[in-house]
């Protein structure tokens, strides 16, 4: 989750809309936003979902596109590679609010939102509203920024990620070269009336934190998450600038938040703050321009396809099942059912649903209607083929050789997930794990499971079980390699705890 956005114009304040006191969406869902006509505008990158006006989504595409490629020729094609990136565009925010996270049982503070899966990344918003300034897209700047720095994530503190977001939110090109880093306003007039926050307590701040979540505290947060970014990236200390960089690579050695920020830019917390306080005193805030080796201003071509209200209704399922409001994702999964019961796109929502309430024999019911309905969703063949893999496993852990129709049935729906969508990690992995166990094809076990690292090389769970197939394949060097980045301090206690169990029973 992560955020910023308008009040009466696009970006105002600290970019979040308040919602009125008490404000409550009721029990019964509001279904009258399916019958507006919803179209599907894919891009090379994008595929948005929308209502709204079609001029407003064309330019949107277009500057997603723009803001993609300018970031692929600062960083690499590398740095842009993700699975689907799916944008639900609302005409405004009130068709928005009804599909927001909930945060203490109310809609929460949002004007945007992003969320990351396995299967595909979401960026829901609205689109300017009429009279408002069209071409203020740093709210979807800001959220796709995240995606972007989606490695970072397990090592990066929030007020990074949020203060890298901010910085890249104001992005802006002429074709050949791009700005990031200028001034934000809404933050300085913010940051003029209220105390800066101690370095302490902002580097403690989390994604369940009241200053992250309650609109009270989230103002100074994200504030002075931009201005500590823009200041170490952009601002008067060249030593800082050139320092910087070394603060993620001693987060990646396992040092904490504070540790790896006084050991990279050498300098205390205190000394910081004051350096901090002075830089905002004096009102400059140069922004970043950086050169680009090609053009990025060519015009971007899109393909629209007119929704069907079984895929309308199936999309707006999706995407509250995606931010865990389960019970009004079912209700408009059993609506699209009774409309369409020959789609199988009702049967993959209600499989997933039954998988998110931990109903896995409910849920394979569903998935093999959806499969049997000629399904082209890779999740749902993958998910499918993970769950009745799942049920051979003794203990819920251990797994042993498959033999005959069912070995055959795991593959193929594995086979098949793999070539609707070969970019899909997860799958990659499990195939990989798949053909470990059955211990007959080496070569197809490392060709999936490097594919699977290929893809997502920030996945630790992807580490470890390479690790588990370099023991078993003789190959106990290369497995303690690739186990190092799981003993780190900051990696999840549980998983380093296998790791090292694991280097353990291979060490005897």
């Amino acid at each position: 989750m992560s955020i910023y956005s308008k009040f009466i114009r696009w970006c105002l304040g600290l970019a979040l809309v308040a919602l009125v006191a008490g404000r409550s969406l009721g029990q019964t869902p509001d279904f009258s936003l399916v019958t507006a006509p919803w179209f599907e505008t894919r891009t090379a990158h994008f595929h948005i979902y929308s209502c709204g006006q079609p001029q407003a989504v064309f330019k949107l595409a277009a500057r997603l596109e723009q803001f993609c490629e300018g970031y692929g020729w600062l960083a690499g094609t590398n740095a842009i590679a993700s699975p689907p990136i799916a944008v639900l565009a609302f005409p405004n925010h009130d068709a928005l609010t009804p599909f927001l996270p909930l945060y203490n049982g109310q809609p929460a503070n949002l004007a945007a939102f992003f969320k990351r899966s396995e299967d595909e990344n979401l960026i829901v918003l609205s689109l300017p509203e009429e009279g408002s300034d069209g071409d203020d897209m740093s709210v979807i700047f800001h959220e796709y920024t995240h995606l972007l720095f989606r490695r970072n994530d397990q090592f990066w503190p929030v007020w990074l990620e949020e203060g890298m977001a901010e910085v890249y939110s104001t992005f802006a090109t002429d074709g050949r070269r791009v700005s990031i880093a200028s001034p934000i306003d809404h933050h300085l007039e913010l940051l003029k009336q209220t105390p800066l926050m101690p370095l302490g307590e902002l580097f403690t701040v989390t994604h369940d934190s009241p200053q992250y979540n309650e609109s009270s505290r989230q103002g100074i947060f994200y504030a002075e998450s931009w201005l500590l970014t823009q200041f170490l990236m952009a601002g008067d200390r060249a030593g800082f600038r050139a320092h910087f960089g070394q603060y993620t690579a001693l987060l990646k050695q396992g040092q904490n938040a504070v540790e790896a920020f006084t050991n990279a830019l050498q300098v205390s917390l205190p000394v910081m703050q004051a350096q901090l306080q002075r830089y905002l005193d004096n009102g400059v805030f140069p922004p970043l321009v950086l050169r680009l080796a090609g053009n990025i201003s060519a015009p971007v071509n899109v393909a629209t396809f007119r929704m069907t209200p079984v895929q309308i209704y199936f999309r707006l399922g999706d995407e509250l099942l995606r931010i865990d409001r389960l019970d009004t994702a079912g209700q408009f999964f059993d609506r699209a059912q009774k409309l369409a019961p020959a789609s199988p796109l009702p049967y993959e929502g209600l499989g997933m649903l039954a998988l998110e309430q931990n109903n896995p024999g409910e849920a394979l019911n569903q998935l093999a209607k959806a499969l049997e309905r000629g399904s082209t969703s890779f999740l749902a063949w993958y998910q499918d083929a993970r769950e009745r893999y799942k049920l051979t496993a003794a203990a819920g852990e251990s797994y042993a050789p498959l033999k005959g129709d069912l070995a055959a049935e795991i593959r193929g729906k594995l086979e098949r997930s793999l070539a609707l969508q070969p970019n899909f990690g997860p799958a990659q992995e499990l195939t990989g794990f798949f053909e470990m166990v059955q211990g007959d094809n080496p070569a197809e076990t490392a060709r999936h499971l490097r594919a699977a690292l290929q893809l997502e090389p920030e996945n630790s769970g992807f580490l470890f079980t390479l690790a588990e197939f370099q023991f078993r394949n003789g190959e106990g060097d290369a497995a303690r390699q690739t186990l190092e980045p799981l003993l780190k301090a900051n990696i999840d206690g549980h998983l380093r705890e296998q790791a090292q169990q694991l280097i353990q029973e291979n060490s005897k």
